[in-house]
């Protein structure tokens, strides 16, 4: 009797003791896992930390690169809009300076010989011109010749040269102006008319809707001799 309860008592022991063992190692186990969970946890934080540093980061980068396409575009804008008024100015600069074919209304004035005797001069031309000039005429030819600034018109025998180029009678004179102004004033009493007339010249005048007015050899200007005055 007292052997089988010793034995009992060792199988009852035995039990306890290999549920305390699994108790511990469970125990263990869970204090691994709670550890590795605690680790991933903690990883997981300096993860998102360091991905919210990396999007401020692109945030402000971002932020960089809109400000500076911004003032890109702006200077853009601004260097587009003076170049465009640089092209502007030149080309204006161009027509003033006769190196651009232009077109516009104005007046077409004829002048002829009347037989041998009664024959154009240079004078007669130079007049007309004045006159238009003062008139405000914008562009002005001669048979084809435009004439600017340093324009000469000279008598050479009985033809005249204009732009170093020979012209011959009839001298046909274009000018791009008010036609009705312009034919006031050559046609005014005692005028530029008259005393062309007087001299037995043939001379027609008549106003055109389109005149076209073409550009000078740009050969023909000269600047080698002249240096600008800087402000």
């Amino acid at each position: 009797m007292k052997i089988w309860r010793n034995i009992v008592i060792m199988f009852v022991c035995t039990i306890l003791g290999v549920m305390l063992t699994w108790q511990y190692k469970s125990i263990s186990y869970n204090a691994q896992v709670a550890d590795f969970e605690n680790k991933r946890i903690e990883d997981l934080k300096d993860l998102l930390l360091l991905e919210k540093q990396s999007n401020e980061e692109l945030r402000q980068r971002n932020e960089r690169l809109e400000k500076e396409l911004s003032e890109y575009q702006l200077i853009r804008g601004n260097i587009d809009e003076e170049a465009k008024l640089m092209e502007d100015r030149l080309f204006q600069l161009r027509i003033f300076s006769g190196l651009e074919e232009v077109k516009g209304k104005g007046i077409i004035i004829t002048i002829d010989n009347n037989g041998p005797f009664f024959t154009v001069q240079d004078t007669d031309i130079l007049r007309v011109l004045n006159e238009l000039r003062a008139s405000d005429a914008q562009a002005i030819s001669i048979n084809g010749e435009r004439i600017v600034a340093m324009s000469e018109v000279r008598e050479a025998g009985d033809y005249m040269v204009v732009n170093s180029q020979q012209i011959a009678p009839p001298y046909i004179i274009k000018a791009i102006c008010d036609p009705d102004k312009v034919e006031k004033a050559l046609k005014i009493l005692g005028g530029i008319i008259d005393n062309l007339e007087l001299y037995q010249l043939k001379v027609k005048i008549e106003k055109s809707d389109e005149i076209v007015i073409p550009k000078i050899d740009s050969a023909l200007i000269k600047t080698d001799l002249l240096t600008p005055i800087n402000n």
